[in-house]
């Protein structure tokens, strides 16, 4: 299981998060093995969130950034452009002093 970390500007935070946490929105990103684990507003940019997912595995995070499910709920919750970036962390580090 890996991560997901996603930064996206938004017109409003409001209308962002009603989209984000849509139920269909939520089953969606599952059927492509990923989960919500929380999102944030950007301690420097306050129209811009940080989204953090798990991830089942690589390909298929990558398939859901690539989707058209991805690409139609980018617009109707008010996405401003493409993500400042999507950064997918697959292989834990494992702290070798726990």
């Amino acid at each position: 299981m890996g991560t997901m970390l996603i930064k996206q500007r938004v017109l409003d935070i409001d209308r962002w998060a009603k989209w984000f946490y849509e139920p269909q929105l939520d089953a969606a990103r599952r059927e492509y093995g990923l989960t919500a684990v929380g999102s944030f507003v950007d301690a420097d940019h306050d129209d811009t969130v940080i989204v953090l997912l798990e991830a089942e595995t690589e390909e298929a995070a990558r398939r859901y950034v690539n989707s058209q499910t991805l690409a139609g709920v980018r617009e109707r919750c008010g996405a401003i452009g493409f993500p400042d970036g999507v950064w997918l962390g697959i292989s834990p580090i494992v702290n070798p002093y726990a």
